[in-house]
């Protein structure tokens, strides 16, 4: 039996969910039409439906979507050359969410970002033969650990051993703890997540006294060799809704960050040292 999540993790997602553009419509669509519903007055009913109705529409439109998520996912390049790498001994897969389901086989119950990090870690571990894969994620919302599942999905793919399951850690600062009992506090290491993601991750990384070097995958901005927008990139579309949230999940992921859990990393680390 997994433990179940601490009160601050269940807070922590809690206003994340509250907070998703999706979410922050429906409360003033809902509390326009309440208004509307008990003739509270027409004029601030009228200006809260249309606020729910351009922040719905406005954060499903490419052009907000993209601008948002931009500059999170450039912040880094992807790792195309490993030459100069040959002494990395480690590639670790932060987790990126799963559900389990036993009629399917492990890569089915990733998310779409665990499997683009899974093969973005297997890409680099294989030109790295000498590196080991390290899988991180406990068990959140769910039966298994998440890097268990990322294991059995590995395997599935053909990457058996050697590999290390980091399964306890519940969010990215608690597995930057977990990697400091493996990897040296000066001992470089590839660290691959989400684009989106990198810039938090790095940040609690060094936090934690490491020294990552960042590969990140899952870009979910693309722009091709053609410069001109297609069509129907100017209506609202649930592709552009989800790069919106993601983009406003990590910006306030990372003010979490500056404000809980990089000086939580930096005293856990100050202590280890004088202990």
């Amino acid at each position: 039996m997994n433990p179940e999540p601490s009160p601050m993790i269940l807070l922590k997602k809690i206003i994340g969910q509250f907070c998703m553009p999706l979410s922050v419509a429906g409360f003033l669509l809902v509390a326009g039409l309440a208004l509307l519903w008990f003739g509270k007055g027409r004029k601030p009913a009228g200006l809260l439906l249309l606020l729910g109705t351009m922040v719905a529409v406005g954060f499903a439109s490419s052009p907000v979507a993209d601008r948002l998520l931009t500059p999170l996912e450039r912040r880094y390049e992807p790792v195309t050359d490993v030459r100069g790498l040959a002494d990395v001994r480690f590639v670790v897969v932060l987790g990126g969410g799963h559900r389990s389901d036993p009629r399917l086989p492990a890569t089915m119950q990733l998310s779409d970002a665990s499997l683009a990090r899974l093969v973005e870690g297997i890409r680099l571990h294989r030109q790295l033969p000498e590196s080991v894969l390290v899988f991180t994620g406990g068990a959140v919302f769910d039966a298994f650990s998440h890097a268990q599942v990322m294991a059995e999905a590995a395997g599935e793919l053909g990457e058996l051993e050697p590999r290390i399951l980091l399964d306890q850690p519940r969010d990215t600062a608690e597995e930057m703890l977990a990697l400091r009992e493996v990897i040296a506090a000066d001992e470089l290491f590839l660290l691959v997540t989400s684009a989106s993601h990198m810039p938090r991750s790095v940040t609690l990384a060094k936090a934690a006294g490491l020294a990552p070097i960042p590969a990140p995958t899952d870009f979910l901005v693309k722009q091709s060799l053609e410069k001109e927008r297609h069509p129907g990139d100017y209506f609202p579309s649930a592709a552009a809704l989800r790069r919106s949230e993601r983009a406003v999940y990590e910006y306030l992921g990372m003010v979490w960050a500056q404000v809980r859990e990089v000086p939580r990393l930096r005293r856990t680390v100050a202590e280890t040292k004088d202990g």
